[in-house]
């Protein structure tokens, strides 16, 4: 066998030493041009709201151009939209999407206003530091409707001359993905500390109620909202439980009154004939 001169050595030494630095290189060059494995950010807005998507950048780091593109959720296709360099649109390529609706807060936070139903989807955006170095961001935006004003509908189910069974009912029109709670007195206060004989029912929209006209709380407050929007709508149960209403219940609880009443009259009708007849004898 050959053995290599020292001239040779040194040159594959060489070109071993070259190779290992090359694959460091290569790989440190593979790990900054590759997206960080960021989780996407869930974004909330309403409609006709606006919303903000600030990229996670390190403080002191340089950020040459960011480039963007959507994928909304009510449809398959995605856009690119362009880049914005220095906080300005450079080369749009969708931006009649959003038309004068996006704008930069600063250099590294874009901006949608009067938001849409369709601007609903996935936004992705690629942050380039250098020409061979960037990270990249997803954020998931979900729009909402504004929570419409909801309705108390109330049923007396029985009443004394003490309280009443009543039951509440929240009506939101036209809504089923709202959450809906109850509240009692002002300010607002959960049910268990302030009433002890109730019932939720029918996912939250019904509240059956056991009141005393001497319970310290008689308002009751039933909130409706999403993750981004709440309204709220009350009602008082001394206005029905101290009140006429409630039909022939309200009668019988004063018929022993009226029986002794119409008594009274008839004995005095009676003992008014019969002085006037002693009168008329006389």
């Amino acid at each position: 066998m050959a053995l290599c001169t020292s001239g040779e050595i040194r040159w594959w030494i060489f070109l071993t030493k070259c190779l290992f630095f090359g694959l460091l290189l290569f790989s440190s060059l593979e790990t900054l041009s590759h997206a960080v494995g960021n989780p996407t950010h869930q974004v909330k807005g309403m409609l006709g709201g606006s919303v903000l998507f600030p990229a996670n950048v390190s403080l002191g780091i340089t950020v040459e151009k960011m480039e963007w593109d959507f994928r909304p959720q009510r449809h398959n296709l995605g856009y690119w939209w362009g880049e914005f360099s220095h906080g300005k649109l450079e080369h749009p390529s969708f931006s009649g999407r959003f038309g004068q609706r996006l704008d930069m807060v600063d250099e590294t936070t874009l901006r949608i206003k009067d938001l849409e139903l369709d601007d609903g989807g996935i936004y992705n955006t690629r942050i380039w530091f250098t020409k061979t170095q960037f990270q990249e961001q997803s954020f998931s935006l979900t729009v909402y409707e504004p929570v419409p004003t909801p309705q108390i509908h109330h049923q007396v189910e029985s009443k004394t001359p003490d309280g009443c069974n009543v039951t509440l009912r929240c009506h939101t029109p036209g809504r089923e993905d709202l959450s809906i709670s109850w509240e009692t007195g002002g300010p607002h206060s959960a049910l268990g500390k302030s009433v002890n004989q109730y019932q939720v029912s029918d996912n939250g929209q019904e509240l059956h109620i056991s009141f005393w006209n001497s319970s310290f709380d008689s308002k009751f407050t039933c909130l409706v909202s999403n993750p981004v929007d709440q309204k709220g709508a009350s009602f008082d149960l001394l206005n029905i439980c101290q009140s006429d209403e409630g039909g022939h219940l309200q009668l019988l609880s004063w018929s022993p009154w009226l029986i002794s009443s119409v008594i009274v009259l008839l004995v005095n009708d009676g003992e008014l004939d019969e002085l006037e007849d002693q009168i008329r004898k006389e």
